[in-house]
């Protein structure tokens, strides 16, 4: 990234002096030029103002100030006195360009922001971490639910459930902030469920824990490591999107499919509430609901 933008600063540099050189050598004698434009500026927080900073020019002989305020614009034309404002925690690399009748000059300063602006922090950023994030089902009682409200509880795993459906409280979800992808990683194993007392959907091995491979061909997508798009709608609802791709149980589709048959394109999950080390989600199919809470590794 340094290497290009430090590319991106020579081309700018050549174009602002060819420019430069045109303007002046038609309207002035270089005799009159004055001194050469020196480039300094001071970043101060701005008091009562969550991660936002004065960018204040102490340049000598400028008349133009153009700011590079790492926020993905590049150069833009701003005042002697600006602002700039970072939502996220991190280092930053702001650079200003000054010009002067007798030339440009640049400076730079690396501003390190050293928290997240809380009120910028969205269900995106905590999933991802915003960078990328590890979870998994949370290891206790309770992190699979079903119910028709939350005060009522049709079935929900136990302590004894963490031994018996270990191929399923071992898999990890990998939420990536680039590409807004997410990375299943079976561990090499899949848990068979049951639907009505019966191993779902029809072809399924027995109820329990398998390989993969023993897994029918017809439903490897659901036990197949791989990694899928999402979505954060709303900053309540959250899609994983590619055959295949869930959270929770396989079986438990986007309402009202409440057991799947086969792999579905995509799973639309509810948002029931998320921190950084904390999320649980839901399937709300009117009649009653899947809930599912995830840990952050």
């Amino acid at each position: 990234m340094r290497k290009l933008i430090d590319k991106q600063s020579y081309i700018y540099i050549l174009v602002v002096i060819f420019s430069s050189i045109l303007f002046f050598s038609c309207k002035y004698d270089v005799r009159d030029l004055g001194a050469k434009p020196t480039a300094s500026f001071t970043v101060t927080p701005i008091a009562g103002q969550t991660n936002k900073f004065l960018l204040t020019s102490t340049s000598q002989n400028a008349f133009r100030y153009d700011w590079d305020k790492a926020t993905g614009t590049g150069y833009v034309q701003g005042k002697q006195i600006d602002t700039v404002y970072f939502p996220d925690r991190g280092d930053y690399l702001v650079r200003l360009f000054v010009f002067g009748h007798n030339g440009i000059d640049s400076a730079k300063q690396t501003v390190n922001v050293a928290a997240d602006d809380p009120a910028a922090i969205t269900p995106f950023k905590l999933l991802t971490g915003n960078s990328t994030r590890k979870w998994k089902l949370a290891p206790e009682p309770g992190a699979l639910w079903i119910g028709p409200d939350p005060a009522t509880t049709w079935w929900a795993n136990g302590t004894g459930e963490l031994t018996t459906r270990s191929c399923l409280f071992n898999d990890e979800y990998t939420f990536t902030k680039a590409g807004s992808t997410v990375t299943y990683d079976s561990k090499g194993d899949f848990y068979v469920d049951e639907e009505g007392g019966n191993p779902h959907p029809a072809g399924m091995p027995a109820v329990g824990c398998y390989s993969n491979g023993a897994i029918p061909s017809q439903f490897q997508a659901w036990a197949n490591n791989g990694t899928f798009a999402f979505e954060v709608i709303g900053n309540n609802k959250l899609k994983v999107t590619g055959t295949g791709a869930h959270l929770g149980l396989y079986k438990a589709g986007t309402p009202p499919d409440a057991a799947l048959p086969a792999p579905a394109a995509s799973v639309t999950y509810d948002i029931v509430s998320i921190s950084a080390t904390r999320l649980v989600l839901r399937l709300d199919y009117g009649w009653g609901a899947w809930r599912f809470t995830y840990v952050a590794l």
